[in-house]
């Protein structure tokens, strides 16, 4: 589409020594990933995000476990930490499908552009190839693909799911949340490799 931000699909070129070396680091830790090449929006603009000790647990945690659950306070930056370990999932796997729900449309939003931005902001021989940008979905030239949804009882139905990342879950209607959860949950259960991570600030108590 013209915009340079984004790097071509199916692009060949040549990767320097130190790239290859910047790679495989980035692969194999997640936390330098973030503090070394991660961009994220501030009150002083876009910058290089510098994290907490809680927030460099949590991606750790992410990253070592299938089944994750965080019930988080306001404003401590869990969906910063979950747009980096999302960006972080697509670019080093091949053929993996994520797919983001949350309570609202404009939440899942939020998600998905703040992942774009931590995309988009990455050196050149980082970025992943372009595809496919639409508002709801992106597709890379690894083969992997990131779908936002808003959470319904018939979301996520008939897609194949790797990463399930369900935001602020404890304010997903009532009525619907059982039929989904029952809906989705086979789909990830028959996988080995398959993630689900569920993020949400209290609902009541």
């Amino acid at each position: 589409d013209g915009n340079p931000q984004w790097r071509l699909g199916n692009i060949v070129f040549d990767y320097t020594e130190h790239e290859l070396s910047e790679l495989k680091r980035c692969a194999k830790d997640i936390t330098y990933f973030a503090e070394n090449y991660c961009t994220v929006m501030t009150d002083d603009g876009l910058q290089r995000i510098k994290l907490r000790d809680y927030q460099i647990d949590m991606l750790k945690h992410f990253v070592a476990n299938r089944f994750s659950v965080c019930l988080a306070s306001r404003q401590i930056g869990k969906t910063i930490c979950s747009a980096i370990f999302i960006a972080w999932y697509l670019l080093f796997n091949f053929d993996k499908n994520a797919l983001i729900l949350a309570n609202k449309g404009a939440t899942t939003k939020e998600i998905l552009d703040k992942t774009k931005v931590i995309l988009g902001h990455l050196p050149f021989f980082l970025k992943p190839g372009l595809l496919k940008n639409d508002v709801y979905e992106m597709k890379f030239d690894n083969g992997c693909r990131m779908v936002g949804q808003t959470t319904t009882g018939k979301a996520g139905i008939g897609f194949t799911i790797h990463l399930l990342f369900l935001d602020e879950f404890a304010h997903v209607h009532a009525n619907f949340v059982d039929s989904f959860y029952e809906n989705v949950y086979p789909t990830l259960s028959s996988s080995k490799v398959s993630r689900i991570i569920i993020t949400s600030t209290p609902n009541g108590y």
